[in-house]
């Protein structure tokens, strides 16, 4: 192999790793993210919400998936290329009609989707036992993307369930009148609250792309949802009975554990203190949902 085909493979062999790396680390590690898949819907939020354009964050999942799909593609293409056309039996076709690089790309776009044409294959023996691995790395890629949906869309469940609940609250003035409530059940609904937001923060944690989905309705939006509990947890909190003090406290303990998390997961998100950071997604979130 020559010098340069010698490069070609070292740089298709990067861009192959460097997918499969990201895919591993958006989806097999709970709580981490691609630094490919970050970047890209960092810079999708930078853009899309000042159009007002709820479908930014699906079709941003899509851009990452295809993105993957390119660089894949892209590697192998380069991994086949110094070997195009020796290394490959064509069929009724003569390969000095077509481009090699070309050529490379069709032949790495194939076996990714595992169509298996016949018109081209690998002859040459390290080419046979690499290419069936392109196919089963298409085949993993298509189960992986699937399984992404199926994973943030119960998660964006839970934060509009959340969402209504709190706006619920919201809007029979449950912080306003929790001195009216028994202890008992001033307490419940703190604690049911903090059950929630438990939940929602480990959502978060797992999956951190939920973040960039905006919800067009403010009653399904969990970001300003969190403007109310902080008026609840300060109800809480100035509460004279123990019971409801001590729930206040909870809720109190895990907003600011949420808080931590949106200032270390997303280095976007402005503010010190747990209500300036609450208060920033709140205000990003409403451009989008109004």
């Amino acid at each position: 192999m020559t010098f340069p085909g010698i490069v070609a493979t070292l740089v298709g062999v990067i861009l192959i790793v460097t997918a499969l790396h990201d895919v591993f680390r958006t989806l097999l590690r709970p709580s981490e993210t691609g630094r490919l898949t970050h970047v890209i819907f960092r810079l999708s939020w930078a853009i899309v919400p000042s159009r007002r354009f709820p479908a930014s964050a699906p079709l941003t999942i899509l851009v990452v998936i295809g993105v993957w799909v390119a660089l894949i593609t892209l590697g192998w293409a380069l991994v086949y290329l110094p070997h195009m056309p020796d290394g490959f039996a064509y069929q009724s076709l003569d390969p000095a009609e077509f481009n090699p690089f070309a050529e490379s790309v069709t032949m790495s776009l194939v076996a990714l989707t595992t169509l298996g044409l016949g018109d081209v294959v690998p002859a040459q023996p390290v080419l046979r036992v690499v290419s069936p691995l392109e196919a089963l790395m298409g085949f993993a890629l298509l189960s992986a993307a699937v399984s992404w949906f199926m994973q943030l869309y119960p998660a964006l469940a839970r934060r509009r369930a959340f969402g209504l609940q709190i706006e619920s609250l919201r809007r029979s003035r449950a912080a306003e009148d929790i001195e009216v409530f028994s202890a008992e059940r001033a307490a419940s609904i703190i604690d049911r609250v903090t059950e929630s937001l438990a939940v929602l923060t480990a959502d978060l944690v797992q999956n951190s792309e939920i973040f960039y989905f905006a919800d067009e309705s403010r009653r399904l939006s969990a970001p300003q949802a969190m403007e109310y509990v902080l008026e609840l947890r300060d109800a809480a909190v100035a509460s004279p009975r123990v019971a409801v003090v001590s729930a206040g406290r909870a809720l109190a303990a895990i907003v600011d554990q949420l808080a931590d998390l949106l200032k270390a997961q997303y280095p976007h998100v402005r503010g010190e203190s747990t209500d300036e950071v609450v208060t920033d997604v709140a205000v990003a979130h409403r451009r989008v949902a109004g």
